[in-house]
């Protein structure tokens, strides 16, 4: 029996508007599926009445110029500012092992400076792609974080902006860090540290000085990219991948919640078998077709001893419905 992929709520299901009956999804067999939701930028705008360092519609006078976004490195940027950040190329598989390898770097990094570790892991995944850039896969460089580290750096064209030349490329130097790890504190001291023309230009992502990520995402909108949508962009990841997991406040159920497990289970439910978002609430517009097997990665166990299994990036099963395979 073959294990089926993880959903994701954007790419693999469309989530349509709720009616009677729930959406029936059959067993995912997509392993390259990405949300469209996972959005790229490019780190220049494109007003040709402004100054290119003038942000249309925002108090913030000035962007940081420091940062090159992997848009510009690696495509000629249309007139369209957003372009996704991920591929088709990049699998379920490639996004964990990401993870794995970037998460408890990102955390302690993030602990040092007191950023949010989701902040700062939605923003590596939409500057490299998953770690797959080429300034991730050759200088370890997953902010686009232009200069040297320690006199070593990648030389690399770059897409840059003026109202008289339009788009033109030139070669710039970006930072070649030993490993991920490197690149991750980098980011975290210029958030906490600022710019050369001001400490504090980041104060906003603190979180001595902040509700939540998305006060965070806001501040970075307009400075550490010119996007628009660039807040909305690490939103849509943070919330589609759970990332404020690693920030130490899960947006689960209550009760105890285990990552160690994984295997698949069969929907037993008629005609359905229905299907639970983090908070326990019910999903009223899909659900899983009856006798098809899903993959899952993770349990919890709920007050009421319930035990749950997470078969989607925000959705889970109960044990009450299905069977372990």
């Amino acid at each position: 029996m073959n294990k089926k992929v993880l959903l994701t709520s954007v790419a693999v299901l469309n989530t349509l508007a709720a009616v009677a009956a729930p959406t029936v999804a059959s067993a995912a067999t997509d392993t390259t599926s990405v949300p469209e939701s996972s959005e790229q930028v490019s780190n220049t705008t494109q007003d040709n009445n402004k100054d290119t360092k003038v942000i249309a519609g925002s108090d913030v006078a000035e962007a940081d110029t420091t940062v090159a976004h992997t848009a510009a490195l690696q495509t000629q940027p249309s007139t369209k500012a957003i372009v996704q950040a991920t591929s088709s190329g990049v699998t379920w598989a490639q996004q964990q092992a990401f993870l794995a390898e970037a998460v408890p770097m990102a955390q302690q990094a993030a602990a040092k400076y007191n950023v949010y570790t989701s902040v700062m892991l939605a923003q590596a995944i939409l500057e490299s792609a998953w770690g797959t850039s080429t300034l991730a896969t050759q200088g370890h460089n997953l902010f686009g974080i232009k200069g040297d580290y320690n006199g070593a750096y990648v030389s690399m064209p770059t897409s840059e902006w003026s109202a008289s030349q339009g788009w033109y490329t030139i070669y710039a130097n970006f930072r070649q860090y030993p490993s991920y790890y490197e690149s991750f504190l980098d980011n975290g001291n210029k958030l906490r540290n600022g710019v050369s023309w001001d400490s504090g230009y980041y104060k906003g992502t603190w979180k001595e000085n902040t509700s939540s990520y998305r006060d965070a995402t806001a501040w970075l909108q307009g400075r550490y990219a010119t996007a628009p949508n660039y807040a909305s962009s690490l939103n849509s990841l943070i919330a589609t991948y759970n990332l404020t997991q690693y920030d130490g406040t899960p947006e689960t159920n209550s009760g105890s919640d285990s990552d160690t497990n994984s295997g698949t289970v069969r929907a037993m439910k008629s005609p359905y078998t229905r299907i639970y978002n983090n908070e326990g609430k019910l999903v009223t517009n899909r659900a899983l077709r009856t006798n098809t097997d899903w993959y899952y990665n993770r349990t919890k166990t709920d007050a009421n001893g319930t035990v749950w299994y997470h078969v989607a990036t925000t959705e889970w099963v109960s044990a009450n419905d299905i069977s372990v395979q």
